[in-house]
């Protein structure tokens, strides 16, 4: 009689490392050397936690759970195997009773592997930090710069859990950034900044923040929650985005840090600061993130008490007091530092919610309430008017904000650079959704697309793809417009200006896709169907075959070009598979005449030409 085959035993218990990632743990190297996961992130390989028999009892009640001490989880974690320890579920089923809870170490015992890991990487950790000073900080001022380098160098990190979470949360930003192209200083090699990759220390973050919020106390888990957003942005992860600004929207409100008056009076000046610098940072980002994704604004410029951060550099910021600025001299005057550009920003975002609120005035009710806007609101004022009491705004700004020179490597000549090129990033967005509230023919779509398009052209790409993935949705809204003008009713003029324009803007893509991990070769697509529609022109014009007339009949009143605004179109960009055409069509030639491009010609066009098939608003006058 044969015997059975002896079956091959596998490891029957994981490493503590392995087990609070529940992921697999192997011992490639024999039964004594630390398993691969473990010897991959340079952590003990422990096995010290104890040993629960699996299954439901066999005779009796369910085990009843103990109470959990303060700060313990009180809910199932996100992996399955962190927080609460459950039976198979074919036990619970056996005995018609609900799964028995036993409970597990609280979350702080979960940081200790990756503190291990934190401090294996410490080289890269204080590079990092100075990739996120070069390339973040100066949109992001999420640090008090010279008191955090400090506690890194001090390893301060390793004893304060929160500060250890948004350490984590900064270097996984920066190393996004640098993997994604956004260096621009030749001091940096963007090969040995991937070691640790950006994913590892994301994760190091994730696990650092307590499941019950109510834990998540300060200003430390409050900024990493801030930062885990901001990646999310630039990995293109939107919905990660959502859950880690609600998450700081909780924290935020439970700490009260929308109202100064709620804050704990022994405050020092570097918290203040840093906690006004947080509150309104994520403000713009909240702002930004529902006109690009639909959504609601959480904090409420009108429902907050937050002062703007005080125009001194981190150096004249102390723990003891800060510096009068009538002590600092000329050279340094307050006046002048790059934080009044900054808050210049932070002035045209509140614009942009008040903006937001007008847009959505304008358009009745759709969920069958009465309408109460008209009571609160007069008469609201006209997108242009808005504009121009913007731009002389900002024509009162210092120079240095109105101009944005070349990246030179050092940050105290960029960050000026940096702050125009934001505040020229977000006029533009503003001027798109003012402009989206009116009602625009062709001319006036393309007059919005060539301002904004011409903007980006004369900023230094290197600070273009410093502010990286967050820029490409500015020009997803340039998209929106462009192809609501393809779809309607053409003339010869308006579609060699709009080609223009794409072509315009398929070299300024390429310019900021490039290096992006996430890239999608929107450049490539918009280049190729460009051709597909000259194609068909050409053909049209060879045939003698006349063009397909509008559907429906157009709106006479601004299609044809207007020669005082051939100064808002920049040159465009000579493409070798793309020449230009120079003589009108075949039937053309009387500029109001009209015609209307094949549905099929459209197919595959980057951005949404309605409206509601976009998550977001942006912005929805323009593509009607």
């Amino acid at each position: 009689m044969s015997q059975r085959p002896r079956k091959l035993q596998r490891i029957s218990k994981a490493c503590d490392f392995c087990n609070r990632r529940s992921i697999k743990c192997n011992k490639n190297s024999g039964p004594l050397a630390p398993c691969q996961n473990c010897a991959d992130f340079g952590v003990p390989c422990t096995y010290d936690r104890l040993t629960r028999r699996r299954g439901a009892r066999k005779h009796g009640s369910p085990v009843a759970t103990p109470p959990a001490p303060p700060g313990a989880l009180t809910g199932s974690s996100e992996s399955g195997s962190e927080g609460f320890l459950r039976p198979p579920a074919s036990a619970s089923q056996a005995t018609g009773t609900r799964p028995v809870s036993i409970y597990a170490p609280p979350d702080s015992a979960l940081v200790n592997p990756w503190k291990a890991f934190a401090v294996a990487s410490q080289a890269a950790i204080l590079d990092l930090a100075q990739v996120y000073l070069e390339i973040v900080y100066p949109i992001f001022p999420l640090f008090h710069w010279p008191s955090f380098m400090r506690a890194l160098e001090n390893l301060d990190y390793l004893k304060d859990e929160g500060l250890f979470a948004s350490t984590m949360a900064m270097c996984a930003l920066a190393s996004a950034r640098a993997r994604d192209g956004a260096l621009y200083s030749n001091r940096w090699n963007s090969q040995q900044l991937a070691n640790p990759p950006s994913e590892v220390f994301w994760s190091a973050a994730k696990e650092s923040v307590p499941r019950d919020l109510a834990a998540a106390k300060g200003t430390e888990y409050m900024r990493t929650c801030a930062i885990l957003s901001i990646a999310s942005i630039q990995n293109g992860q939107i919905q990660d985005m959502q859950k880690y600004l609600g998450t700081y929207h909780t924290i935020a409100v439970m700490d009260g840090l929308y109202d100064e008056k709620l804050w704990p009076t022994d405050l020092d000046p570097i918290v203040v600061e840093i906690r006004r610098r947080l509150f309104w940072s994520i403000y713009t980002l909240d702002v930004y993130s529902s006109i690009v994704w639909g959504g609601i604004v959480r904090h409420r410029e009108a429902q907050s008490n937050v002062r703007y951060p005080g125009d001194l550099r981190d150096e004249f910021i102390s723990r003891n007091e800060m510096v009068s600025p009538a002590s600092i001299s000329s050279a340094n005057s307050a006046s002048n530092d790059w934080i009044v550009g900054w808050n210049f920003t932070t002035d045209m975002y509140r614009i942009l919610e008040h903006a937001l609120d007008s847009q959505r005035g304008r358009s009745p009710p759709n969920n069958g309430t009465a309408e109460v806007w008209p009571l609160f609101r007069p008469a609201q004022m006209a997108g242009p008017w808005l504009m121009e009491h913007v731009l002389a705004m900002y024509s009162a700004l210092p120079p240095q904000f109105r101009e944005t020179r070349p990246a030179m490597g050092d940050l105290a000549h960029d960050i000026f650079s940096f702050q125009s090129a934001n505040i020229q990033a977000t006029l533009q967005l503003l001027r798109m959704v003012l402009y989206s509230s009116e009602e625009q023919g062709v001319d006036g779509k393309c007059d919005v697309a060539g301002q904004v398009l011409s903007v980006f052209s004369n900023v230094p790409v290197e600070y273009l793809k410093a502010i990286s993935s967050p820029l490409l949705h500015h020009l997803a809204g340039i998209g929106c417009i462009l192809g609501s003008v393809m779809e309607g009713s053409l003339s010869e003029p308006s579609y060699q200006r709009v080609r223009t324009l794409l072509l315009e803007m398929a070299e300024l893509l390429h310019r900021l896709e490039s290096g992006l991990r996430q890239s999608t070769g929107t450049s490539e697509r918009l280049r190729a169907q460009v051709s597909r529609i000259d194609e068909y022109m050409r053909a049209q014009r060879t045939s003698n075959i006349p063009l397909v007339p509008p559907r429906p009949p157009p709106i006479l009143d601004a299609n044809s070009v207007n020669p005082n605004q051939s100064d808002l179109i920049p040159p465009v960009y000579q493409q070798e598979s793309i020449a230009p055409i120079q003589t009108p069509l075949g039937g053309l030639n009387d500029s109001i005449t009209y015609f209307q491009l094949p549905p099929e010609l459209l197919d595959g066009w980057p951005w949404p030409f309605d409206a509601s098939v976009s998550e977001g608003m942006f912005p929805p006058t323009f593509i009607r």
